[in-house]
């Protein structure tokens, strides 16, 4: 290797170190470095996404509970989770779980900065990612506190309230693992130089654990899933616990997700992959496009919304939403009129925003409708069903019934609005268009 080429190779290699401090400091907003050095910024609008939700400054809350209405200070930083027709509302101050619009149950109050909420099952789990601290919830309340002792980097839920940990001390990242009762299971220490971990799961059987690093040691990055066992009497065999593991030369893996029969779903900037249980890859589903937006929240599927074409490839049209199965086949896919920069997936459908038009999709890839905002939007959470919603924006959180084609503001059903008033006007529902606009769509291979 000539001087110049050792010279080029060590300059590389300090840009990568500095792109990586610069990730797993800034954890979300890392993200965007990586992608953008490594990954052609072929996830950039995804981490885009999760760049401007992580990083809000903290602003002041105005939550008012009532029996009729459910008012939220337009500055406010207020998420909600749905559980039927109960829900959680979290804020900077604490959370309270509703049984249904005006009648809480219970509320836990605390003082976070910038607090980030997954929910998986009936658990609910809410970390400071400014700080050390993450809340695990049940139905009836608190259930057990972690404090970590480095800066929180990424945390996960399984459904039986398991949790995995990230954190970042002085020298070195943990990975902690706690059951259900917040007793620490497994811990892992991570000291390699250059190596970083991503994100972490928990298998619903409860049994093993798997995390994705990045390995910026070299020119090029190395993505890599490692699995592990979490009980003592599965992994005696097994040096550190470590069963398994898949590697990707020159692919970064930001997202994992264990999924139905204990299927790991990992999702780098060229593919997404299916991991079996025993830590083998038994399937890829290759982009060709970047990924816009992907949600692993329905556990039998990955739903994929796909941006720009990357260069020197085909790649599929802008807003093109893919529904992959735990085989790896494309089940569904529907053709959106725009890119899309919101998608929240449940077991109920799927609900995608374009601009302020947002639609409900089945699961089957048909629309069920649209809903035209004449306000911001926050968020669309399905409760019960797919056509029954918590609509949630800027100044107010509504539960309210999907039909058709429907534009304005946020109105409550017709079961609660006598009991709801909701703060903010009326709404102008529009009756369905001549054509069946509930049913008309794209059929599972997304022909009209």
């Amino acid at each position: 290797m000539g001087k110049a080429q050792k010279e080029d190779k060590t300059k590389n290699k300090g840009l990568v170190t500095l792109v990586i401090v610069l990730t797993v400091v800034g954890a979300a907003a890392g993200f965007v470095y990586i992608d953008t050095f490594y990954g052609t910024a072929r996830l950039q609008g995804y981490f885009a996404d999760v760049l401007q939700k992580d990083t809000e400054k903290e602003q002041t809350e105005n939550i008012i509970d009532s029996q009729e209405k459910m008012a939220i200070d337009e500055s406010s930083r207020t998420t909600f989770a749905t559980f039927g027709e109960s829900f959680l509302l979290c804020t900077k101050d604490g959370v309270k779980y509703f049984n249904e619009m005006g009648d809480r149950k219970w509320n836990d109050t605390f003082n976070m900065t910038v607090p980030q909420m997954v929910s998986e099952g009936k658990y609910v789990a809410v970390g400071d990612m400014s700080g050390k601290t993450v809340r695990v919830y049940g139905e009836d309340g608190l259930l057990y506190t972690v404090q970590t002792e480095g800066d929180l980097i990424q945390f996960a839920l399984n459904s039986n309230g398991y949790l995995s940990v990230i954190s970042k001390g002085e020298n070195a990242y943990s990975i902690q693992i706690y059951n259900v009762s917040g007793t620490l299971l497994k811990g892992r220490v991570e000291e390699t130089d250059g190596v970083f971990p991503l994100a972490s799961d928990v298998s619903d059987d409860n049994k093993t654990f798997a995390v994705s690093y990045l390995d910026a040691s070299d020119i090029e990055p190395i993505g890599r899933v490692l699995f592990f066992y979490i009980n003592a009497n599965d992994s005696e065999d097994y040096t550190d616990s470590m069963f398994a593991a898949v590697e990707k030369n020159d692919e970064v893996i930001p997202v994992i997700g264990f999924m139905q029969e204990g299927l790991l779903a990992a999702i780098s900037d060229q593919a997404v992959y299916g991991i079996s249980s025993t830590g083998l890859e038994t399937w890829k589903y290759p982009l060709e496009n970047r990924m816009q937006r992907v949600s692993l929240l329905n556990k039998s599927y990955v739903v994929v919304a796909l941006g720009d074409a990357i260069a020197n490839m085909d790649g599929r049209e802008v807003g093109t939403v893919c529904w992959i199965d735990h085989n790896g086949r494309e089940s569904a896919s529907y053709q959106a009129d725009g890119e899309v920069d919101y998608l929240q997936a449940s077991a109920q459908g799927v609900v995608i925003g374009v601009d302020k038009v947002y639609s409900g999709l089945k699961n089957s890839g048909k629309l069920a409708w649209n809903y035209r905002a004449t306000a911001d939007v926050r968020d669309i959470l399905p409760m019960v069903s797919l056509g029954r919603v918590m609509l949630v924006t800027k100044k107010e959180a509504v539960i309210t019934e999907m039909k058709g084609s429907q534009t304005g503001s946020p109105v409550a059903s017709e079961e609660t609005k006598s009991e709801h008033e909701v703060v903010g006007g009326t709404a102008e529902t529009l009756p369905a268009a001549e054509e069946p606009a509930a049913e008309e769509s794209q059929n599972a291979s997304g022909e009209e």
